[in-house]
C-alpha cells in the first residue's frame, strides 16, 4: 500500500512514464492536476496509506460521483488517473485502457447494502477481476430478489438463494461452484452484520474432502517429453510457443502469470524469475532452469516481433503484435501441440493447467517434498499443493497388498 509521503515521487515518476509513453500534453496536465487536488485531499484529512476506498472518498467529496462506477460520465477525466497511479505504484506499469463496463443497475432497494458490501469487498487484498466477479455476482443476485418481490434482507428466506441456483439452468456446473462460493461469502458477511439470521456456510455446508481421494489428470515425463519435440522451432511462431510450454512444463507457471511476463520480471544475472502472482497478489521467484532460459534467448532475439507493448516477453502470433489479452491463446497452444504430438488426451485436461498438474506429480514421484512443491507452485498452503497431487499407477502398486491367490 502507497504511504501518503511518497505520492509526489510516485506522481513523477508516473508522469515522466506517460511522457515516455507518448501521451499528449493535455492527458498529462489532466493527469498532474487530479493528482495534486488528491495529493491535497490526502494531506488536509492527514490520510498515511492510499488504497482504492481513500481514491473513492475522494471523488465522491470533491467531484461528487462513484469512483467504482465504470459507467460514469467522469471515468476518463477523473477517475483514471486515479486508477492508473494505484496500478502504476503496485506493478511499475499500467492498463493502457480501463473499459466502461456494463450498465448493470444496482436495484435501488438493496443500495445501501451493496454499497457497505462494495467496500469490503475493494479492501480485499485480491485482483481486481476477481472483485468485479464478486460484486457481478452480488448484483444479479439481489436482481433475482427484486424480481420475485423480495424487497427487504428480512423477507430472505433459508430456501430463498437455493431457488436461485435451481434458475441458473443455463450455466456450466463450473460457474455455479463459483457462484455457490461467493453467494456462501455474502451470506456470512449478511450473518456478521446481523442483516439475516443463518449463514453461508449453514446454506451451503463446506463439506471437506480428503483432496488425496481425487485423482486429477496428469502427463508423464514421457509425455511431456513428446509434446515438446513435436514444436517446429525453426518458425517464429513455435519458438513462442516452444518457450511458453518450457515455461508451463518446467516451471508451472500459471497461464495468466506467462502472458502477463515482462522483461523486469527477469534476472538473468541471477538467473531468477520474479513476478506477482496474478490469482493471489502474492510475490513469486522460480530459477531460470536451462530448459528455460535457452528457449526464452531463441524467443527474444530471433521470435519475438516488435511490438506496441515492448514490456512484456510474449506477443501474439500475428500482426498486430500486441501482449495477449487472455490465457485463451496459452490453452490453444497447448492443445494443439497436443494433438501434434499424438497424445491421447481423452478424458483428461489439456490445457496449461494440466501441465502445472503434470509438473507436482512428476516431481512427487522423485520424492520431491510437498513443502518444496508448494513453493514452487506459489501456494501459501502445502493442502493447496496437495490437490494438484496425483498419485500415478506406479505408485499405487507399491502402496497396494498382494492379493493372495486361493
Amino acid at each position: 500500500m502507497m504511504k501518503t509521503k511518497d505520492l509526489p515521487a510516485v506522481t513523477s515518476t508516473l508522469i515522466d512514464k506517460l511522457k515516455a509513453d507518448g501521451y499528449s500534453e493535455t492527458v498529462l496536465k489532466n493527469t498532474q492536476w487530479i493528482l495534486g487536488h488528491f495529493e491535497n485531499y490526502c494531506g488536509k484529512h492527514d490520510i498515511p496509506e492510499i488504497n482504492a476506498p481513500v481514491a473513492s472518498e475522494f471523488v465522491r467529496e470533491c467531484f461528487g460521483f462513484d469512483y467504482y462506477n465504470t459507467t460514469a460520465p467522469m471515468q476518463t477525466v477523473m477517475r483514471r488517473p486515479l486508477l492508473i497511479l494505484l496500478e502504476f505504484e503496485e506493478s511499475g506499469n499500467y492498463y493502457k485502457t480501463h473499459q466502461r463496463g456494463s450498465t448493470t443497475e444496482i436495484p435501488l432497494v438493496y443500495k445501501d447494502v451493496f454499497l457497505e458490501y462494495r467496500d469490503v469487498v475493494n479492501g480485499l487484498s485480491l485482483c481486481q477481476n476477481s472483485k468485479e466477479r464478486k460484486l457481478w455476482i452480488f448484483v444479479k443476485y439481489f436482481e433475482y430478489l427484486e424480481k420475485n418481490n423480495i424487497l427487504s434482507l428480512a423477507e430472505i428466506q433459508f430456501q430463498t438463494v437455493h431457488n436461485y441456483i435451481n434458475s441458473l439452468n443455463s450455466y456450466a456446473p463450473s460457474t455455479i461452484r463459483c457462484i455457490k462460493s461467493v453467494l456462501r461469502e455474502i451470506y456470512d458477511w449478511l450473518y456478521s452484520q446481523k442483516y439475516i439470521p443463518f449463514s453461508g456456510r449453514q446454506v451451503f455446508p463446506m463439506i471437506r474432502k480428503d483432496p488425496r481421494n481425487k485423482l486429477l489428470p496428469y502427463y508423464s515425463k514421457e509425455e511431456v517429453a513428446q509434446l515438446l519435440s513435436c514444436i517446429d522451432t525453426d518458425t517464429a511462431s513455435g519458438k513462442c510457443i516452444y518457450a511458453v510450454i518450457s515455461i508451463l512444463v518446467y516451471l508451472g507457471m500459471r497461464a495468466g502469470d506467462i502472458i502477463r511476463l515482462k522483461f523486469t520480471d527477469i534476472d538473468w544475472n541471477t538467473g531468477t524469475i520474479h513476478f506477482t502472482q496474478h490469482k493471489t497478489g502474492k510475490p513469486l521467484s522460480l530459477p531460470l532452469l536451462d530448459e528455460v532460459k535457452y528457449p526464452l534467448l531463441d524467443y527474444i532475439k530471433n521470435g519475438r516481433h516488435e511490438s506496441a507493448d515492448p514490456d512484456y516477453v510474449f506477443v501474439t502470433l500475428y500482426a498486430p503484435y500486441t501482449k495477449f489479452s487472455s490465457t485463451s491463446s496459452i490453452f490453444r497452444m497447448v492443445e494443439k501441440c497436443m494433438q501434434t504430438a499424438g497424445i491421447n488426451y481423452e478424458g483428461r485436461h489439456h490445457g496449461p493447467h494440466s501441465l502445472r498438474h503434470s509438473l507436482a506429480t512428476n516431481m512427487m514421484s522423485e520424492n520431491v517434498p510437498v513443502s518444496a512443491i508448494a513453493k514452487i507452485l506459489g501456494h501459501s498452503s502445502t493442502k493447496t499443493t496437495e490437490t494438484y497431487l496425483t498419485v500415478d499407477e506406479t505408485h499405487l502398486k507399491e502402496i497396494s497388498l498382494e492379493v493372495p491367490y486361493v
